[in-house]
C-alpha cells in the first residue's frame, strides 16, 4: 500500500472524525431543544485485498456507517400552560402543514390559534395544525384524522330538566281549596297567588330558547288530607306567557303528591294546566317524570320536573336518592339544577387529559369536548422516519404508522402543562467530543509522520 496509502488511511480517518464530530456538536446545540431526539455516530471499518492469490485483507481506513437517531425518553418539564403536551413512552404528535403534508414530532409547544372567523385550533409556531379525531373516538387512521376545531361560540341551550330535592312542611295545616282555584291571572296580572294564599315557594330559574334567564316559581300547599301536597309550577312573571290570556296565564304544570307515614312520596299525579283552568292530565306511567310545555315569548320549550322520583309503567313509584319528602321540619331545598345555559364565548382550554381528550371552556362556565388527540407509532421501526428539521419527522414511502389514542394502558399517554425535553446526556457528548479530538489528532500524526517519511525517501533519491 505504501506512504500514500497510509496517508489515505489517516483522511478516512480525519474524514469520519469530522463527521462524528458534526453529529456531537449537533446534540450538543440542540440540548435545550424541547423533543429533539439526539444522534449516534457509527463508525465501520474498510478493508482491502491485498493479494489475490493468498487472499489477504488489510485495514484500508474507516467510514461512518450510519447516523443513528436516538429515541429514547427526554425528561419531562412541568410548565404549566395546559397547551404544552409532552409524551410519556411511545409516539408522535400528528402534524399538518395547509398544503396536507403530514408530518411526526415529539415537540408539545402548541397554542391556540383562529383558522376562519367561527373556529380555533391548536397550532405549533410554524402553523402547522395538530391533528385528531372526534372526542369520543376510539380507534382512527390517516383518513380520518384532521385540525379539530374549537367553536369560538357555544350556542344557547334551553331548559329541559329541572331537578330539586325538596323538603316539605307535614305540619302545615291542611287546605281544601286548591292553587288552581287560588291562581288568577286576570284579577292580578303581575301576581296571580296573593300572599298567604300558598304554604311555600321556591324560587327557580330556567333559560329560553335565546339563552335569556327566565324566573320561575314552584308554589306549594298542603292537599285535602293530611298525606297529600299540590305543587304549581308556574312563570314569576305571567307576562312572558306567549299562549295568549287567561286566568291561568304563567302557569303551566299542576301535581298532587301524597306521602307515606315516614315521609315518602308514594304516588303522584300531575296535570298541564290551560289558559282557562282546564287541567289535562299527563300519563306518568308512560312519561316516568312530569312533562310540560312552556310559551316563552311565543316558542314552545319542553321541560321535565324532576322531584327524585319516577312512575313506573305499573303506577308504582321508584324513589331516587334525594327525592321529595314530607316531614315535621321547614320547608328546606338541598339542591336545585337546571340543564340550560346562555351563548357562552371561548374563555380557554384547562387541561387536556392522558387520553388526549381536549375540553374547552366558555363564558358561561361550560365546558364542551372538541376533540381527542391520536399519536403514531413507529415502534421497532423508527429507522423508518427521517428528520427533516424544527422537530419533525417525515415517514418514508411506503411506511405506514399505526396509529391510537393515548392512556396509561397504551404504550403511550400525553401530559399537559409539561414538555418532554431533548433526549441528549450532556456528559456523555462530552466525552464522545474529547475521545473525537484525540482520534482526530492522532489520525493527524498519521498523515504528517507517512509526508515526513515520504520526504525524507525523495531526498536520498
Amino acid at each position: 500500500m505504501g506512504l500514500f496509502g497510509t496517508m489515505y488511511i489517516g483522511y478516512t480517518g480525519l474524514f469520519s472524525d469530522t463527521i462524528g464530530t458534526k453529529v456531537t456538536a449537533d446534540n450538543i446545540t440542540n440540548l435545550n431543544t424541547v423533543g429533539f431526539k439526539g444522534s449516534r455516530t457509527e463508525f465501520a471499518n474498510m478493508l482491502v485485498r491485498a493479494s489475490e492469490v493468498f487472499g489477504r485483507e488489510k485495514g484500508y481506513g474507516s467510514r461512518i456507517k450510519d447516523i443513528r437517531t436516538l429515541f429514547t425518553q427526554g425528561s419531562i418539564q412541568t410548565t404549566d400552560i395546559p397547551t404544552d403536551l409532552a409524551i410519556v413512552g411511545k409516539g408522535f404528535f400528528v402534524v399538518s402543514d395547509n398544503k396536507g403534508n403530514i408530518y411526526y414530532t415529539r415537540d408539545g409547544q402548541f397554542f391556540i390559534n383562529e383558522v376562519d372567523k367561527d373556529h380555533f385550533t391548536l397550532q405549533n409556531a410554524l402553523g402547522m395544525n395538530l391533528l385528531g379525531a372526534d372526542p369520543d373516538a376510539k380507534t382512527a387512521d390517516i383518513t380520518t384524522l384532521k385540525p379539530y376545531l374549537i367553536p369560538k361560540v357555544m350556542p344557547a341551550k334551553a331548559t329541559s330538566l329541572l331537578s330539586a330535592e325538596l323538603i316539605l312542611d307535614a305540619r302545615t295545616p291542611v287546605n281544601t281549596t286548591s292553587l288552581v282555584d287560588k291562581y288568577d291571572a286576570t284579577l292580578r296580572p303581575e301576581k296571580p297567588l296573593e300572599e298567604g294564599s300558598y304554604a311555600w315557594v321556591f324560587d327557580w330559574y330556567l333559560y329560553d330558547q335565546t339563552g335569556d334567564i327566565v324566573p320561575i316559581k314552584l308554589y306549594v300547599d298542603r292537599g285535602d288530607s293530611a298525606n297529600t301536597y299540590e305543587v304549581l309550577l308556574a312563570l314569576a312573571d305571567p307576562g312572558k306567557d306567549g299562549r295568549g290570556s287567561g286566568k291561568m296565564k304563567g302557569a303551566f304544570l299542576y301535581g298532587t303528591l301524597t306521602f307515606g307515614g315516614g315521609g315518602e312520596i308514594v304516588s303522584a299525579n300531575f296535570s298541564e294546566v290551560s289558559l282557562d283552568g282546564t287541567l289535562t292530565p299527563l300519563s306518568l306511567s308512560t312519561l316516568g317524570k312530569p312533562k310540560t310545555t312552556l310559551n316563552i315569548n311565543g316558542k314552545n320549550q319542553e321541560v321535565t320536573l324532576d322531584l327524585g322520583f319516577t312512575v313506573n309503567p305499573a303506577n308504582s313509584i321508584t324513589r331516587e336518592m334525594g327525592s321529595i319528602k314530607m316531614i315535621a321540619n321547614p320547608f328546606a331545598q338541598f339542591g336545585f339544577t337546571q340543564d340550560g345555559y346562555p351563548l357562552g364565548v371561548f374563555d380557554r382550554i384547562e387541561i387536556i387529559n392522558e387520553e388526549g381528550q381536549i375540553r374547552a371552556w366558555y363564558t358561561n362556565q361550560k365546558d364542551i369536548p372538541v376533540a381527542r388527540i391520536f399519536l403514531a407509532d413507529f415502534s421497532g421501526y423508527e429507522e423508518s422516519l427521517e428528520k427533516i428539521g424544527n422537530g419533525l419527522f417525515r415517514a418514508k414511502a411506503g411506511v405506514k404508522a399505526y396509529f391510537f389514542a393515548p392512556s396509561s394502558a397504551e404504550r403511550g399517554r400525553i401530559l399537559s402543562g409539561a414538555l418532554e425535553n431533548s433526549n441528549v446526556d450532556l456528559a456523555n457528548e462530552m466525552v464522545n467530543l474529547i475521545v473525537l479530538q484525540r482520534s482526530f489528532q492522532s489520525n493527524s500524526r498519521v498523515i504528517t509522520t507517512a509526508d515526513a517519511m515520504l520526504e525524507d525517501f525523495l531526498r536520498q533519491r
